[in-house]
């Protein structure tokens, strides 16, 4: 081994241990319920970048009255993310009684709408997870095109970004829906900013697992960010 592959192999281990410390301490899996009056169950990072990153379902969240699985380590990537880039990022902490991607009275999109009026992002990316069986590696959603409102090029940029990273199985618009109040819908129709809708498939958020696939899931969404950020 020599010693770039070896520093490469460094980086990808040191990222994948951060991404567990920071789902030990910020993204807990329980089913104990917490009170939102009392305790604040999301978790902000503010940024400089104007890009916002959104991880609504990084814990347990309760739609039609039962407790739904998180999507794992997508809590993590919003922080990475942040982290990496310098976006905005805002996920879930605390089961708090309701489901902030379909919940139409919510008090996630409330933080959301606060979030973007004071920091004029130019697009908000949500991050959700997809199950291995899906056969794709990352879904691109946007409501057929309207949540981009007129921002096109935007998925063209994340292709670019994902197909320079070796993530080239992707697919568009399997789980948005127009009718929907999903935070896509919500951010794009009723905030009037961009939204994109990512569904990651599993296989690149198990960094104890596939370290590589989830550094490079990291990466080219970072480049996507900064390419997005950067733009005038």
């Amino acid at each position: 081994m020599n010693s770039d592959t070896r520093t490469e192999t460094l980086v990808k281990t040191k990222i994948g241990e951060e991404a567990f410390d920071i789902e030990r301490v910020y993204f807990v899996k329980t089913d104990r319920r917490s009170n939102p009056r009392k305790i604040d169950p999301f978790r902000y990072f503010e940024g400089s970048l104007p890009v916002l990153v959104s991880a609504p379902h990084s814990v347990r969240h309760i739609r039609h009255k039962k407790i739904k699985p998180s999507d794992e380590f997508t809590g993590s990537i919003a922080c990475i993310l942040k982290k990496l880039t310098g976006c905005h990022s805002l996920a879930v902490t605390k089961l708090y009684g309701g489901d902030p991607n379909f919940d139409d009275k919510c008090i996630y999109k409330e933080s959301i709408k606060n979030i973007t009026a004071a920091n004029k992002p130019k697009i908000v990316i949500d991050i959700h997870g997809a199950s291995r069986e899906h056969d794709f590696d990352i879904d691109i959603g946007t409501m057929k095109g309207n949540s981009l409102l007129g921002k096109s090029r935007y998925v063209a940029l994340l292709r670019d970004s994902l197909e320079k990273h070796g993530i080239s199985t992707i697919s568009e618009n399997r789980f948005t829906i127009s009718g929907q109040n999903t935070v896509t819908s919500y951010v794009s129709q009723h905030l009037g900013i961009p939204a994109l809708q990512l569904e990651i498939n599993k296989r690149f958020r198990a960094p104890h697992q596939n370290p590589e696939d989830y550094c490079r899931m990291v990466a080219a969404l970072a480049e996507f960010i900064q390419k997005i950020g950067s733009r005038k």
